[in-house]
């Protein structure tokens, strides 16, 4: 199931941090009236003191795998495709008000042991067809498992009290969010991936006008390596 249109453009619009005291001749230091003088060297070692040393984290970017282990699938009916998009309408064959969802998957081989302290999803590959966050809501991600990307997907379940987050909410981004949670667990699990899915609030809106999220480098009928990253920062045993 492939979109018909070619590349397509923005259309939507977003709306998107010690005194001193005098008595005749004489100066002196007011002494309620002055805080306590703290050397610069000082403040630098309590500085450091409270922030995190980052000698003690290791950090590690992900690309998503691509190919045969990701695409689309209907929210209404079974069925499968290679591009990457959020939304309805998809093409003039697709059942009115029928929306889109896509799978991702990250393999968690070069990510050391350790506690999980952050894992960002985000992409910078995005074009919107049509208005898809003022007419279907949010585009969240939500932790789930696959043995393999198939039609079969279209309904399956996320990972009981698994992560999910808000991944975008305007045309302007941002497209991240953190799914620290899932890392941690497919990693405590000995799992080898973290696999999500993305999709929006509602299926669809029923105008018959294409609302489309899509995600990608090159070609929007295709997935590769690279369309999403995963930053996971892991603190050292």
């Amino acid at each position: 199931m492939d979109a018909t249109s070619p590349r397509a453009y923005l259309t939507e619009r977003g709306d998107q941090v010690g005194g001193l005291a005098q008595t005749g001749d004489i100066y002196f230091v007011a002494s309620k009236a002055s805080a306590p003088t703290v050397s610069k060297a000082t403040e630098a070692v309590e500085s450091a003191a409270t922030e995190p040393d980052v000698s003690d984290t290791v950090t590690v970017v992900l690309r998503n795998e691509g190919g045969a282990m990701e695409g689309h699938t209907p929210r209404g009916f079974r069925g499968m495709g290679t591009g990457l998009f959020v939304g309805d309408n998809l093409n003039p064959g697709f059942p009115n008000g029928d929306g889109v969802q896509l799978f991702l998957t990250f393999d968690l081989s070069e990510v050391p042991a350790g506690l999980v302290l952050s894992a960002v999803l985000r992409s910078d590959n995005v074009e919107v067809q049509g208005t898809p966050f003022l007419d279907l809501g949010a585009v969240n991600a939500e932790e789930l498992r696959y043995e393999r990307f198939s039609s079969a997907l279209w309904d399956s379940a996320p990972l009981p009290g698994g992560a999910t987050c808000v991944f975008a909410t305007r045309v302007d981004g941002p497209f991240s969010c953190d799914l620290t949670g899932a890392v941690q667990r497919s990693l405590a699990d000995a799992y080898p991936s973290a696999q999500f899915r993305l999709r929006s609030d509602r299926a669809g809106d029923g105008d018959g006008r294409p609302d489309i999220v899509m995600f990608f480098i090159s070609n929007s009928n295709t997935n590769q390596p690279g369309i999403f990253e995963l930053e996971v920062t892991v603190g050292k045993p």
